[in-house]
């Protein structure tokens, strides 16, 4: 078996929240792995909590067939004896292939990885940045580490999480801004009792977007527990969507990055400030939803920035 990982927070600084990404070759080969490292079924758009290798308790999410997110505590040395655990159950962490076997094509290092990254670039918008790169690194321009952060989103999927109360439209509108049903929905309070996670295209930048349960004010075991992956989901979050209609009172803007989203407008509009208002029903606001939340993640300057950008070259430029 064959499987890889990469630690895509880093394990020798410390964060609130750590991401270990691990990949194998078939998605049968990945099942096999969750099941013999005690992790479990996971299927794909799950976000489960669970025991991670003996090493802490935190949540796996799986976007894909051949791969799977491990999201621990991000303290050090959490991070750094999660990796050990991985290595012991066969995943080599940090194996990245070398771009230029890869691509032996390409005329220089530059290329190679060029190539790499578009090879794993889900967003149609990096794709022309990604080809001009080459000629953007022999223009001499230094790079500039924190937009080459943000443009990142573009090969790895920023996650936008929708919060708010219940029988508001949350999983609705995921629905219409996916194109299909992806999430139960329904009149009854707490038709979502688990969190659902779909990979959505918004405006040419691809999103990892999850809703969450409804927030109720009596709870049960199942919606105590399901309340506490919320909150762990939420902290990870690099934008919430903070969501309510017009029969609730104003939304609490989330600690980070987020946006005040009115919903079912059609039937009436809140009285209180927001930052969109969307009808599912009859489509207003949707068009605009969208380009706010990919702006918002994924700057218009920063993607009209000349300076050169690739994930991994840029930081490698700009450490020499």
């Amino acid at each position: 078996m064959t499987l890889g990982g990469a630690i895509q927070t880093s394990a020798a600084r410390a964060g609130a929240i750590g991401v270990v990404q691990v990949w194998a070759q078939t998605p049968q080969q990945l099942d096999c792995w969750l099941d013999e490292s005690g992790l479990g079924p996971c299927g794909i758009g799950a976000l489960v909590l669970r025991d991670l290798l003996g090493v802490d308790r935190g949540i796996v999410a799986r976007w894909g067939g051949r791969s799977v997110h491990l999201m621990p505590h991000g303290g050090i040395a959490v991070m750094r004896r999660l990796s050990a655990a991985l290595q012991h159950s066969g995943v080599e962490v940090g194996a990245i292939p070398s771009s230029s076997a890869e691509f032996p094509e390409a005329r220089d290092d530059i290329e190679a990885r060029t190539l790499a990254a578009l090879a794993r670039a889900p967003s149609p918008l990096a794709v022309d940045l990604l080809l001009d790169q080459p000629r953007r690194h022999a223009s001499g321009l230094e790079p500039d580490s924190a937009h080459s952060s943000v443009l990142d989103r573009l090969i790895d999927p920023p996650l936008v999480v929708a919060v708010g109360p219940t029988n508001v439209g949350k999983s609705t509108l995921m629905n219409a801004l996916a194109g299909r049903p992806v999430s139960i929905v329904g009149d009854e309070p707490g038709t979502t009792r688990d969190h659902i996670g779909v990979a959505i295209d918004l405006g040419g930048l691809v999103v990892r977007f999850v809703d969450t349960p409804g927030q109720l004010a009596d709870r049960g075991e199942v919606e105590a527990q399901a309340a506490v992956l919320a909150g762990e989901v939420v902290g990870m979050a690099d934008l919430v969507l903070c969501c309510a209609d017009a029969g609730c009172a104003a939304p609490d803007r989330a600690g980070g990055a987020s946006l005040v989203v009115a919903t079912r407008v059609d039937l009436g509009k809140p009285a209180w400030g927001r930052d969109a208002e969307v009808s599912v029903t009859t489509g207003a606001g949707l068009g605009e939803l969208v380009a706010l939340v990919r702006d918002t993640l994924v700057p218009p300057g920063v993607l009209a920035d000349p300076r050169p950008w690739l994930p991994g070259v840029s930081r490698d430029t700009s450490a020499t």
